[in-house]
């Protein structure tokens, strides 16, 4: 996708870092600057931290990169999240620090489902530990780029099934490109 003056921001996980297959490939594929969030923690260290704690973490840390940021500057923002990164910014977005942009959401959280907007792409599954599906699913009608899977964890990825895990992730991909193709910025205020 070519856009003049973009800026990506990307949001990862607790432990789905910026450089995992969907994230990467989605920085890759889309033109334009990026803005990394490097607040994911290696999946060997152990934590002493509650989720809460690893959120305010997150999001403070998020909070202060953005705030010595002029993304007024550039004609297109598009934020890619994963896990705890969707509430991260969301919330930065409920609070004006980021505007008028494209959210590309995989697999939000339960805190993250107040802070949903109808122009929003959203991937997630039925099976997915950190969200009841079933509050997004009865508003799918609401979401027209929301994609609910039936069977697939947190992580969007099979197990032990690496073919079906790469055709999901072009999927998901091919789907996200074409959302930045044919959305608009919000469909509702």
């Amino acid at each position: 996708m070519k856009a003049n003056n973009t800026i990506k921001l990307i949001f990862p996980g607790k432990r789905y870092s910026i450089d995992r297959s969907l994230l990467y490939f989605l920085d890759k594929y889309i033109d334009g600057e990026s803005i990394y969030f490097e607040y994911d923690s290696p999946r060997y260290l152990n934590y002493s931290k509650n989720i809460n704690e690893i959120i305010d973490d997150a999001y403070n840390f998020s909070k202060e990169i953005l705030e010595s940021k002029k993304l007024d500057e550039y004609t297109e923002v598009i934020v890619i999240a994963k896990s705890i990164g969707t509430l991260v910014a969301t919330k930065l977005r409920n609070e004006k620090l980021i505007k008028a942009s494209k959210f590309i959401l995989l697999t939000p959280i339960n805190e993250t489902i107040p802070f949903l907007k109808q122009g929003d792409f959203i991937v997630t599954s039925l099976k997915d530990s950190y969200v009841d599906a079933s509050l997004l699913k009865a508003k799918e009608n609401y979401f027209p780029f929301l994609t609910i899977y039936e069977d697939l964890p947190h992580s969007l990825e099979y197990a032990n099934n690496f073919y079906k895990t790469f055709d999901l992730q072009k999927e998901i991909l091919d789907n996200a490109i074409n959302y930045l193709d044919i959305s608009y910025k919000d469909i509702v205020e």
